[in-house]
């Protein structure tokens, strides 16, 4: 039976870390270290002020698209984002898995949420809100075959909650974060971190990733609008929306349980379907 390791802060881990400093030459600061939850990364501030950011892949599904984010997005300008160093990856047939250590500089300020979501508003200055529309604009101009998220899957997620008659075909497409969400947002000033799964996706799909996480706060929410109505106002930015509206359709009626913001996810969707031709 494999070993459950989607929260590290639970299993035997001193021979990962040893492994990862000595690969890597640091020390890291191991009760300084940040657990994740729900996908099996952990990170760890070091004894030279560098971050080492810690995941693991079972051996048959290594992917490279979510694999060499970090040290592929080194070529993009214009994003205020952790400076990649290095990585070290070993195989540990043991738990077959593949284990990846990435260094990078330091975030200055701390990430805005512990989840991708929000519930109070942080009161950020609007230089950050400033900062953050022109990081998406020059991240959406770079060019990259990854892919953050693809026609198949949006496709047939709206497809399976809102019928098949709807055309979900998207014509505009820009580079995206992929997981713009406040766990990946620090502040007051502006950093991007977790680029894990960035590349391609529909127009407006970061601005609506960023809507979706701040439906807990309508003033927040209906600043991301305002913000970003430029791309959210596009079929693409209403497809994006969509497919968010759709996801949290889609857990409902899989648990039972409603989401905090399953009925206002439920009564925008009805306001996108009528809009979209």
């Amino acid at each position: 039976m494999q070993l459950n390791l989607d929260d590290l802060s639970n299993v035997p881990l001193d021979d990962v870390l040893e492994t990862v400093e000595r690969r890597l030459g640091r020390q890291l600061k191991r009760q300084d270290g940040h657990y994740s939850q729900w996908n099996g990364t952990a990170g760890f501030p070091t004894d030279a002020d560098t971050w080492i950011r810690l995941a693991w892949r079972r051996t048959e599904q290594l992917n490279t698209q979510t694999w060499n984010g970090y040290e592929a997005a080194a070529a993009i300008q214009g994003v205020p984002r952790p400076q990649w160093f290095a990585a070290a990856i070993w195989s540990d047939p043991t738990r077959d898995v593949v284990w990846r250590g990435d260094e990078m500089t330091l975030a200055g300020d701390p990430a805005l949420s512990q989840t991708g979501d929000i519930t109070t508003d942080p009161h950020l200055p609007d230089q950050w809100w400033t900062d953050l529309q022109s990081s998406l604009s020059n991240l959406a101009a770079h060019p990259t075959d990854r892919v953050a998220m693809g026609q198949a899957h949006l496709t047939a997620r709206i497809h399976e909650i809102y019928g098949d008659q709807i055309d979900t075909t998207i014509t505009d497409w820009a580079c995206a974060h992929g997981d713009l969400g406040y766990a990946n947002l620090c502040g007051p000033q502006l950093t991007i971190i977790d680029w894990e799964s960035w590349g391609m996706g529909p127009t407006g799909w970061d601005a609506a990733c960023l809507w979706s996480a701040s439906l807990a706060v309508p003033t927040l929410a209906d600043r991301v609008l305002t913000l970003f109505d430029d791309a959210l106002s596009t079929r693409s930015g209403r497809l994006s929306r969509l497919l968010l509206c759709a996801n949290t359709e889609r857990a409902f009626r899989r648990t039972g349980k409603p989401a905090p913001q399953t009925e206002a996810m439920a009564s925008v969707a009805q306001s996108l379907l009528g809009e979209l031709p």
